[in-house]
């Protein structure tokens, strides 16, 4: 049974989870944080749909029984330090990062049955001066990859069951994150490369094919790891990206808007290498990832 809580990193997504579990009743559930970082949040409060939100901060403290890793790619390092104090042989672990690296970084330093695969997605949080603003909190999905992870996965699902947390249980998580991570490839880089919101990226949009060809990219690399990846996933994409607001924008143009370094390396820094191995051209992603290459030593 899921009870003691702990997020990992208070921008965007941790401090969506953060405020739904409080709002439905979670008591013990903490922010684990560096020492300064502690400072800093208890002095200044995270201000989250107009609301002071008074999380608790914690850099020690007994083991969890889930952990969140709210984190960006450029602060899990540092989040699997300050969470081993945390962890025992029972602890669950979720990674809300984008891409499909994330969960192999942590089987490195902990069990690999207790690292759960997990995507976030639907949500239109924005995290900018110490401010979380979000009206959609979108759905969590997760699912076991092996027999050991199935009472892992229950436990889970009772878990956000019991505090309204929105989520789906998939048959194929691995392939699911996939599919997730070829969106991102395309949409979170098209609309970061060129500065611009979802209304780039939808019907009659000027970046519409680019975001389209990168997908394809993806696809094709998925296909030859044995992910099948179909042109109906491409197809709905396109529909869900249609259906947005044209002024909105994913994280990584949200990020290079506030000139702060961006998880490149989750998108096209992860299908670049793959391609090369196994000699797939990708003339789209290379020059998305050389454009936000530039566009971040630019922030120096």
């Amino acid at each position: 049974m899921i009870q003691k809580v702990g997020i990992v990193g208070r921008g965007a997504i941790g401090a969506l989870y953060g405020t739904l579990l409080m709002e439905h009743g979670c008591k013990d559930l903490v922010f684990i944080v560096d020492e300064d970082r502690k400072k800093r949040y208890e002095t200044d409060p995270v201000t989250i749909n107009g609301k002071d939100i008074p999380f608790s901060y914690v850099t020690k403290g007994d083991p969890l029984d889930l952990i969140l890793i709210c984190t960006k790619y450029a602060g899990l390092n540092a989040a699997i330090e300050e969470i081993k104090d945390f962890m025992s042989p029972h602890t669950i672990l979720l990674s809300c990062l984008n891409g499909i690296e994330s969960e192999t970084i942590l089987r490195q330093h902990f069990s690999k049955d207790q690292v759960i695969r997990c995507i976030v997605q639907g949500m239109d949080s924005t995290y900018l001066n110490n401010t979380v603003d979000f009206s959609h909190v979108g759905q969590i999905l997760f699912g076991a990859e092996n027999e050991n992870q199935k009472a892992l996965v229950d436990a889970l699902e009772v878990f956000f069951e019991q505090y309204r947390i929105p989520y789906r249980r998939c048959e194929n998580i691995y392939r699911d994150q996939w599919n997730k991570l070829m969106l991102n490839c395309g949409i979170n880089q098209v609309c970061a490369a060129h500065q611009t919101g979802y209304g780039g990226c939808q019907n009659g949009g000027a970046y519409q094919k680019e975001f389209i060809m990168a997908m394809k990219e993806v696809q094709k690399v998925a296909r030859a790891k044995g992910i099948d990846l179909k042109d109906q996933d491409i197809e709905a994409w396109i529909d869900l990206v249609n259906s947005l607001r044209p002024e909105g924008m994913p994280s990584m143009a949200q990020d290079v808007q506030a000139k702060r370094k961006t998880e490149l390396a989750l998108f096209s820094g992860t299908i670049v290498p793959l391609a090369k191995k196994e000699g797939i051209e990708v003339p789209v992603l290379e020059k998305l990832m050389k454009e936000i290459q530039r566009i971040e030593q630019s922030f120096a």
